[in-house]
This record gives structure tokens, sequence and C-alpha cells, in this order.
């Protein structure tokens, strides 16, 4: 009979030569024979472990794996910024448990492996491999054993079959195997620690830490780039609708504001493209803005006000009533226009001289407001002097739609200033973005290293704050002239303190200071005095005190109001010098508070109900003549008119009105800020 045999070694290596026997249950049917059965189910617990054991030694594999990629990725990001870091960071340890997975599923070991593997580390000579090659390649003796008494040696001298002592050698050989693996340890195959997959781990890891934990050059760059990207995408939400407000006012293809909005759509989509090109962008927004600011018209409020004063004045002297058309509008004064050229034709000679002499009038106010509108008034006038009311009336129809249309003009220059300033705003946000983050990287990066001098800096400081004390009172100054400055000597310069040494604070200085006294004060009364002589009189007027500022107001009527008023001039001290430290931000504006100032100074003049509130407009009506003058003295009581109001109720009507003054205008970004600035220094809420 052929014999089989199956090379022995420590560990199963397929790879190398060895034959892996097949599981019998898998290429033969019917049942097996019982020794073959429990040789198959003492085989599966051991599968098992040694599978264990191979999922052990791929996973520190794959961790040693995981590990070089991530210090070459944080590596490579020390060098370029990756603003994604982070998710491929994961991404790598993500990819790594799916290759663990799949390494672990392909070496899960079959009998035949576990059967050579038991047979290198229990000793067993290849016997339970042998079994099962046996009984493989011969199916005859794989079922159960016939049902008769065990063989005798000298039953096989007798028997000449040569299949059964195959048969019979076989089953012997079967037995032999099942015995010896009872006597397997069932935890044979325990789980090791892979020497070199563990050691490179390790290895990595060393590196890894450094590399994760200290600081990175590279994330200056990506914080910039997050911020402009941030900031860009959140100016095209505001540029997109600034586009939008443009298309539903300019329905006209040819319309200014159209061609903006579709220039503006186009910007849009190229910051959202491309929101981290902070230099395209900014060239970008700069090129829209030029383009825009060209076509404004520097003298369009001026033009408005023009335009409002001769409506309201052509409404007026259409109509004869004094109260038309307050607001200035237009359209009023179209319709307004428009009637007259109806009334014409039922009107007397005079009656139409009249008309007449009341247009020419806005002749000059017509011109300024638009070319078209003077002209057309100028045909009206001469119309209706000529007795033509068929030309007077298209006259008055052309003059009517004139303003009509200087009415739009204004109001698309309104529109485009708007949206120039807008985009102002927006580059300005742009570049600031970019210019806060970098220095806000730089500031956290030079924390680290000036951490081991503030002990000396904050020691310096303390030298330097002197405190002087005042000095002597200034002499007041008379009335118009001009005084020289307080003089004063400095107090003694503080002591340095050296460095690593606690030191107590700076003494105050003895020293003036430099200071300036001013003795020159200016007070204004207003109010309204009852004489007792021949009437009543009011007095306004302005006054100069000295010293304390007494003012005087005079005026002239029929009586003569006085009134005190509080000047404001101060016989001031000299000032001390010394360090600032604390307090309110110095600034172009830093008022005094309404708590600091009490209820007397704390009130503005702001006459609303005779002069009405900021942006409504403003006209002067009124007839011209001659008329007599007749003077009179008394001395009287003032009384409160009411044009004193507390700031706080009123700041925000002057607020409001600045900001809409900004924004229908072009100006220069300082401009802005100072506005607003000075607005915010007042603002009694903060």
């Amino acid at each position: 009979m052929p014999s089989m045999r199956v090379r022995r070694s420590r560990r199963p290596r397929p790879s190398n030569g060895s034959v892996i026997p097949v599981d019998p249950r898998s290429v033969l049917g019917g049942p097996l024979d019982p020794d073959l059965e429990e040789i198959r189910a003492g085989l599966r617990p051991q599968r098992r472990r040694l599978w264990l054991r191979r999922i052990v030694r791929r996973t520190w594999l794959t961790v040693m794996g995981v590990a070089g990629a991530e210090v070459t990725l944080f590596a490579v990001a020390r060098l370029v910024p990756l603003e994604i870091l982070a998710s491929l960071a994961i991404a790598i340890v993500a990819l790594g448990l799916v290759v663990l997975a799949a390494l672990a599923a392909h070496a899960r070991p079959t009998i035949g492996e576990t059967a050579l593997a038991v047979d290198a580390e229990g000793h067993l000579g290849d016997r339970v491999a042998s079994a099962l090659a046996l009984a493989v390649a011969f199916p005859e003796a794989a079922g159960p054993p016939p049902a008769i008494d065990s063989p005798t040696d000298d039953d096989d001298a007798a028997l000449g079959d040569e299949s059964l002592q195959s048969e019979r050698f076989i089953r012997r050989q079967r037995v032999d195997a099942t015995k010896a693996l009872r006597l397997v340890q069932p935890g044979l195959f325990k789980p090791r620690v892979a020497r070199r997959p563990a050691a490179a781990s390790f290895v990595a890891a060393l590196f890894l830490i450094p590399l994760i934990f200290l600081p990175n050059a590279q994330d200056a760059a990506i914080a910039r780039t997050q911020a402009v990207r941030d900031e860009a995408r959140h100016e095209a939400e505001r540029v997109d609708q600034v586009a939008k407000d443009l298309e539903s006012k300019g329905t006209d293809p040819n319309d200014p504001r159209a061609r903006l909005a579709k220039e503006l759509r186009d910007l849009t989509a190229q910051l959202r493209a491309k929101p981290e090109d902070l230099k395209l962008n900014l060239a970008s927004l700069g090129s829209v803005e030029e383009s825009v600011r060209s076509q404004l018209d520097p003298a369009n409020e001026q033009r408005a006000s023009s335009l409002a004063s001769v409506s309201r004045a052509l409404s007026r002297a259409a109509t004869g009533q004094p109260n038309a058309n307050k607001d200035g509008d237009p359209k009023v004064a179209a319709e307004d226009l428009r009637d007259l050229g109806k009334k014409l034709d039922g009107m007397t000679e005079e009656q139409r001289r009249q008309v007449a002499a009341a247009l020419a009038e806005q002749q000059s106010a017509a011109s300024q407001a638009s070319g078209a509108a003077g002209q057309a008034l100028r045909d009206a006038v001469q119309s209706i002097s000529q007795g033509d009311t068929a030309a007077a009336q298209e006259a008055l129809d052309r003059l009517g739609e004139a303003l009509q249309n200087a009415d739009k003009a204004v109001d698309t220059n309104r529109d485009l200033a708007a949206a120039a300033s807008k985009l102002q705003d927006a580059r300005r946000n742009l570049a600031n973005a970019g210019q806060q983050a970098q220095q806000g990287q730089a500031g956290q990066q030079g924390q680290a290293g000036q951490q081991g001098q503030q002990g000396q800096a904050g020691q310096q400081g303390q030298g330097q704050s002197g405190q002087g004390s005042p000095g002597p009172a200034g002499q007041p100054c008379p009335s118009g002239q001009s005084c020289p400055p307080a003089q004063g000597s400095p107090g003694p310069a503080a002591q340095p303190c050296p460095s690593g040494q606690s030191c107590p604070p700076a003494q105050p200085g003895q020293g003036q200071g430099q200071g300036q006294g001013q003795g020159q004060g200016q007070g204004q009364g207003q109010g309204q005095g009852q004489g007792q002589g021949q009437g009543q009189g009011q007095g306004q007027g302005q006054g100069q005190g000295q010293g304390q500022g007494q003012g005087q107001g005079q005026g002239q009527g029929q009586g003569q109001g006085q009134t005190a008023g509080n000047g404001g001039g101060s016989n001031a001290a000299s000032l001390g010098s010394g360090v600032r430290s604390g307090g309110p931000p110095a600034g172009p504006t830093n008022p005094n508070r309404a708590a600091t100032l009490g209820g007397d100074l704390s009130s503005v003049f702001a006459p609303f109900d005779r002069l009405g509130k900021p942006g409504d407009p403003s006209y002067v009506a009124g007839t011209g003549g001659d008329g007599q003058t007749q003077q009179g003295s008394q001395t009287g009581q003032g009384e409160n008119n009411g044009s004193y109001t507390p700031y706080q109720q009123v700041f925000g009507d002057f607020y409001n009105y600045a900001l809409t003054t900004l924004d229908r205008n072009y100006v220069p970004l300082s401009v802005k800020d100072y506005v607003r600035d000075y607005f915010s220094s007042l603002d009694p809420t903060k």
C-alpha cells in the first residue's frame, strides 16, 4: 500500500508545500465513521481558538499600518495646510477597521488547516491530518465499520485481501488519532503578541504624539482660509440680497439697476465657487464698486432737495393752497399741474397772468432739479402768458413728466449709492476677516513664548505709572483774549523695577504737570419773556460770559426779554502728567453721560414741533414786505418753551437719520466709521 506522509512542522505553512487535508464531510455523502466524527468535533473548538490567534496577529499588523499612515499624514500636515486633516485621520482609522474585518474573514481556518496546526503544536506526529486525508483518499473506509469482532494479527495473516488490510489499517490509525486528540489541551492556540508589529506601532506612536499635540504653523493658514471662506459665503448672501432688491426695482433691461443686478449675480456665483481666493474676490468687489461709483451723481441729494422744493412750490402755485403737497412729492405735483392745464380755459386773463408769475418764480429751482423740467416750465409760462392754453397744457404735462423722471433718477442714484456702500462694506469685512484670523493665530503662537516674560512686563508697568497732583488753579482769562497755557514742572520719574523682583507700586509724583486755563465762556439764552409795557415780546439770542459763563440775550420787538444762560467756559486747573490706565477708551468723541451732567445739562435743543424731525422735508413759507419796527424795553421772567429735550428721547431719531444718509451716499469708510463711533459714544443705553 502506498504510504501517505504529511510534512511535520511547528506551524502550519500551506504556502511552503504542505498538503492541506480536506474535510471529509464536504466531499463524502452518507454516514461517517464515529471516530472520524469525533475527530471533526474535537477540531471545532481548536479551530475557533486558532482563528482568534490569527485575528490578533492581523490586528497588530493593521495597527502598525494605521499608525504609520497617521504619522505620514500628520508629518505632511506640517508642510502643507490640510483643512480636512481630522477627517483624513478618521478615514485612515475607518479604513484600517475595514481592512481588519476583511483580513479576519479571510483568515478563518478550515478543518484541514486546524488539523495541521494541532499536529504541529500538539506534537501528534501528523495523526489528525493523516486521519482526515486517508478518509478522503479511501472513501470505502470512511463509513461506519462492519459489525464484526475486532480483527487480530492471526486473522490478518490468514486474510489475503489487500483491500481489507488497508481498511483495517486506516481504521486503526483513525482510532489512534482520536485517542491522541483527546489528550490535546483546550488552550493550545493562545493569542500571541506579534513582536515586530507591536514594536513598530509603539515607535510610530512616539512620533505621532508630538505631531498631534505640538503647535502647527500651518494652523494659521488654515484658520485664515476658513475665516475668509466663511466671510465670503456670508457676504455672498448679502450681495445676493442686494441683487434681488435691485431686480425688483429695475425691471427695464436698460435700467442701471438691472445691469448692476446681473453683475452682482455673477459676483455672488464667484464668491460661492471660490470663497477661499481672497485676492480674486477683493479685486472683483473693488471692480464692481468702482464701476458703480463712476455712475453716481455727487449732487444727487442736493438735486433731490431742489426737486422736493420745486414740486411743493409748483403744487401750491397750481392749486393756490398754501399747504398743498407738504412732502414735495413729484407725482402729486404732476397731478396738480395736469389739473391746472385743464382749468386754463376757464380762467380770466388776470388769473392766467398770476399763475404764470407764480410759475415763473420757480424757474431757477426747476432748472436745478432737471434741465428738462426747467425747459418745460419756461414753455408753460410763455404759453400761459400768450394765452395759448393748448400749448400750455402740453408744456405742463411735459413738466410733470420731467419731474417724475427726475424723481426716478434720484431714486436710481440712491439705489446705486446704497449698493456701492454695501459693496464697500463687503470688501472691508472680507479683508478684515483675513487679517483678524492671521493676527489671532499669531497672537496664540506668541503667547506661549511670552509667558516667561509676563512678570517682568508687569513690574515695568507699575514703575512707569506715576500719579501727578494738580497744579495751582489758572487765572481767569479775559474774554476775547488769548491766554498762554499754564506752566508746571513734572514730578520725579518713577524708578524702574529690576527684572525678576516684586516691586511696590510707584509713589504719586509731586509735579504740577501741564495744563491750560481758559476763561472764555459762551452761553445761549432762549425763552419767552412777558413785558408789562405795551405788549408781549419774545427774545432769543446768544451771549458771551466771562469766568463762570454768565450769558445775556437780547431781542427786538415790542418788549425786551432777558434770560440768564450757563456759560461754557471754566477756570481750568493744571492737568497732572502720568500714564493713563483704565477708564473709557480715548477717541474723537468721549462725552459725559446724562447721569454725570444732570438734568439741566443733558438736554439738547430739538424743536421738532416747529422744525420737524430729522429727515422731514424742510421749507420756508411766507411773503415779503416792508413793515414798521417799534422798539421797547421791558424786563421779565423767561418761560420754558419746550425746545430743550432730554437727548435720550431724540437720540434714535438722529441716529437713524445718520445711518440713512450714509446708505444714500457713497462716502469713504473712514467717514462712516467716524459717524458710527460718534453716535456709539452718545448711545444712552451703553
